[in-house]
């Protein structure tokens, strides 16, 4: 994760929702446990500790995280920009098909095909929780803001890590093979 893009978070209570999500604009490189911040389903900051500094906020994404949490078993998710997941972005959906490491989103085989949802960006928070859980399936592991980014996620923190990696596989090779035809 390059400098103060993206975020992590990780479920703490189910009922009702309730995760730790980094703090806006924090180096990733360099977390510590009080990079962390406590909040509900509607990204409200729950104070836990009143010495902690409070002047921390939540990610302005914070309410992306808590819809894949409400519409999937997820208990991790992560948020990255990368170079392939922000160029492939500008296509549309992004589809996979026959390759062997599709089984490292949680197919049983290779042979699949396996549609990555292209949403379309926008700074309305609220609009894109209202639209999210019709691209939403716990089939397919993650999804990917136009011109932003990718989000994934697991039930464990080894599950979403590896759910990006392969992620980052399949666009590497969408990215390789457009170039290809060209």
């Amino acid at each position: 994760m390059l400098g103060t893009s993206g975020n992590l978070s990780i479920l703490i209570e189910n009922e009702p929702i309730q995760f730790l999500i980094t703090a806006s604009g924090k180096d990733k490189g360099e977390l510590t446990k009080d990079d962390f911040l406590l909040v509900d389903e509607n990204g409200k900051l729950i104070i836990i500790n009143d010495a902690l500094s409070t002047h921390l906020q939540p990610s302005a994404e914070t309410l992306l995280h808590s819809t894949a949490y409400k519409h999937t078993q997820a208990r991790v998710v992560f948020h990255v920009h990368t170079t392939n997941s922000t160029l492939l972005s500008m296509y549309s959906n992004l589809e996979f098909s026959n390759l062997e490491m599709l089984k490292g989103l949680g197919f049983k085989t290779h042979d699949v095909k396996v549609i990555i949802p292209v949403i379309e960006n926008s700074q309305d928070m609220q609009y894109l929780v209202n639209i999210l859980p019709s691209y939403i399936s716990e089939d397919v592991p993650g999804f990917i803001l136009k011109g932003h980014g990718l989000y994934a996620w697991g039930k464990t923190v080894q599950e979403a890590k590896r759910h990006v990696e392969i992620f980052e596989f399949l666009f590497d090779y969408k990215v390789k093979e457009l170039s290809l035809k060209n």
